[in-house]
Formats: structure tokens, sequence, C-alpha cells
């Protein structure tokens, strides 16, 4: 990756960028799955380990991230062929940008974890290529850079990435997560809203009744409306405003009496987004 362009795009974009790989990271909140079957992973103390340092961190524990990072950089020189390894150290490194570039943190500390980032994700692909969950991850952080290094071919890569994460995994939580909320949040010219209903509709069947449940309802009620639905975003807005639960229920009322008047601002349906992406995710991930 261009480390120059990253720098400058950090500088000038840094809360965006921040965002984005808040995003990214709780689309994708680890479960231990290789810990689980048999035979037993060879690595799986130094994973479980890496599990509990990420949970550490989606608590709020930001300081936990040099030991997070330093286990993971680690383990992969001692096992260098090894594709869960690598994927859960480009998620340290994204852990690692993130907290650089949170209150507090110095943005100049995020350049180098988020080149570091990507290409461990893209090691570990390269290591077992049908891996979903590094495939989606890696796709959501080219199609996060793509627009702000203006380079649409990175796009491109990334969205093929999360499309070949869902075709091989289907049921991942993770992998829809990823596709799903990188997509909203690409340009406009660049979305595929058929692909975007696909994997909210997965998501709002797998978390019903449920406050996360609420706010993919909310995101899908959204992508109705904004693709001229507006009967099916008022049934799904109605919804959402009758389950009781006081934030989801709130912007549900507040869209339904702006569909009686202009529609619903897309400034409104943005913010959502952006806010679900960090926060309702997280409960769908782990």
């Amino acid at each position: 990756m261009d480390c120059q362009r990253i720098a400058n795009v950090i500088g000038r974009d840094g809360t965006r960028v921040a965002m984005w790989v808040v995003v990214i990271l709780a689309c994708l909140a680890w479960t231990p799955a290789a810990l689980a079957g048999t035979p037993k992973h060879p690595n799986s103390d130094v994973l479980e380990q890496a599990w509990k340092y990420q949970l550490q961190y989606r608590s709020g524990n930001l300081d936990i991230v040099p030991e997070y990072v330093a286990l993971l950089e680690e383990a992969t020189k001692a096992e260098p062929n090894d594709a869960e390894l690598w994927y859960q150290m480009g998620v340290a490194y994204l852990a690692q940008a993130a907290r650089a570039l949170q209150p507090g943190g110095n943005p100049a500390d995020a350049m180098a974890p988020m080149t570091k980032g990507p290409r461990a994700l893209w090691r570990a692909t390269q290591i077992k290529p049908d891996h979903a969950e590094a495939l989606a991850q890696l796709g959501g952080v080219q199609t996060m850079l793509g627009p702000v290094l203006q380079k649409p071919e990175m796009v491109t890569r990334g969205v093929t990435q999360m499309n070949r994460a869902v075709e091989l995994a289907p049921h991942s939580k993770r992998a829809r997560l990823q596709r799903a909320f990188s997509g909203l949040m690409l340009p406009d010219s660049l979305r595929n809203h058929a692909a975007e209903a696909e994997d909210l509709d997965f998501l709002m069947d797998i978390a019903a009744w449920t406050r996360a449940g609420d706010y993919v309802i909310l995101l899908r009620a959204d992508l109705y409306f904004e693709t001229g639905k507006p009967d099916l975003a008022r049934a799904l807005y109605e919804i959402v405003e009758q389950s009781g639960t006081t934030a989801p229920s709130d912007a549900a009322k507040a869209r339904l009496a702006a569909l009686e008047k202009d529609g619903v601002p897309m400034s409104e349906i943005k913010a959502l987004r952006m806010a679900a992406g960090a926060n309702c995710a997280m409960c769908h991930g782990n």
C-alpha cells in the first residue's frame, strides 16, 4: 500500500478513517471458532489469549493493544504458516490503528498498523484462500481506503473479496456484517442494493426480537425508503416503533413523522448507518 498517501489521508480525514476502522472491527468481532472441534488447533492457547485481548479492547481497555499486538507478532514469527494467526494479526493491527486515531491517541501512529493490517490479512488468504473472515475483513479495509486514496480498483477488489467471503460462508454473521456495513457506506455509484438487502435480510432473521435486531430493521427500512419503496419502509418503521427499545423506537417514530412530510433525510439515514456499524454490529459479531 501507498504509505505516504495513507499518511496524508489520516492527517486530512482522521476522524472518518477512525470510524471506518471501528466499523470494521465491530463487524468482525472474533469468536474462537478455531478452538472448537477436533483436532485441537496447534496454537489454540495463543488464539484464546488473542480473543481475550480483543474482548478487553472492545470493552474499552485501549491500553491492552500493545500486549495484544506483541502476542501475535511473536506467534506469527514462530508459526509463519498459520493462517488463523495471521488473520488475528491483521485484526490486532487494525485495533492498534483505531487506538491511535481515537481521543488521546497520536494519529501519526496509525500509519504503520494501517499498512501492516491489510498485509497480515492478505498473508492469511495466501496460506488459506478460503479463509472467509480474512477475505471479508481484507475486503472491508480496501473498500474503506479505496475512495479516500482515489483508487477505485481497491474498492472493486474489496467488494469481490467480500462477495467471495459470503459465497464461502453464507451463514457467517461476520462475513454478512462486513459486506452489509461496508456496502452501505460506499459512495452511491459503487453500491449494490441487492447485496445490501440480502445481507440485511439475513441479519434481521438471526437478530429478531433483540435491540441490535431493531437497528438492523431500521437499516433495512431505510434501504427500502432509499430505493423508492416507502410503504415497505413504513411497515418496518412501525415494527420498531412498537418494539419498546428506546433509541431505535424513537428513531423509527421520527422516521414515520418524516415520511408524512418530505421523507427521511439522507443525513439521518447515513448517520444511523455509521453508528450502527460501530454499535449494533458488536452484538451480532460475537
